[in-house]
């Protein structure tokens, strides 16, 4: 691990005690928190820090963004009442998400009754990915222009794995259980998307040199692979 990287793990374990003081304090209501995401699995190559909060009373948005923003990385608050069902949200708090304060059964109670993703919802998500794709080059910031383009391509493999879990009908999101239970040679082609996709130009950042021309032949890869994944569970 270099220097940089172990100096990213240190931080995001420093701030999360600070992190939660902040949010506590402007919404006194919060009952619990969750980290998940890369800071979790992956804390030396994460980007930011994605933080899952259950509150009674859900306050406007920018309450949150604001008690946290003195953080040296980015922080990304997914505030959610009592009561309340987060739909997919669940599917990363569930698999990735670490308790760091208050009480666990109110966040069982939230991300229970996770829906199965459909492979129209796979799709949609490719729709993010453009989205992004288009913004990318009219950014001047150099890092925010590459975050969008990196977090373009990572769409692509996020509509991968929902398409995977729609033909094994399965709530698992690891990508390396899916990849084992697909039959070949799905197996092979999706452990090639997530290869160059999420490892290599998501945490490794290792952007094309055309990024939009890239990400137009990944988008074709990916949208094959769900009409194939689709076409073979109606056999």
């Amino acid at each position: 691990m270099s220097v940089i990287k172990a100096e990213q793990a240190k931080v995001i374990s420093e701030w999360l005690p600070k992190l939660c003081e902040a949010l506590l304090k402007v919404d006194p209501e919060i009952v619990a928190i969750v980290q998940f995401g890369s800071s979790v699995y992956a804390p030396e190559l994460a980007n930011d820090i994605d933080l899952f909060v259950v509150t009674k009373q859900r306050k406007d948005f920018s309450v949150y963004l604001e008690a946290v923003k003195d953080c040296p990385v980015n922080v990304d608050v997914v505030p959610v009442q009592v009561g309340e069902r987060v739909g997919f949200m669940a599917t990363g708090v569930r698999a990735f998400g670490r308790l760091v304060w208050g009480d666990a059964n109110v966040v069982c109670e939230v991300t229970k009754d996770m829906p199965i993703p459909t492979f129209d919802e796979a799709r949609r998500v490719i729709d993010d990915g453009d989205i992004d794709v288009q913004i990318a080059p009219t950014l001047t910031d150099p890092i925010m222009r590459e975050a969008r383009y990196r977090k373009a391509f990572n769409s692509l493999f996020d509509a991968a794995r929902l398409a995977a879990m729609a033909f094994l009908l399965t709530e698992e999101t690891r990508w390396g259980i899916l990849a084992n239970r697909l039959p070949d040679p799905f197996d092979q082609r999706f452990r090639s998307i997530v290869e160059e996709l999420h490892v290599i130009i998501f945490y490794r950042r290792q952007l094309p040199l055309d990024a939009e021309a890239e990400y137009k032949r990944w988008r074709e890869v990916v949208g094959k692979f769900i009409d194939d994944l689709e076409s073979a569970q109606k056999q």
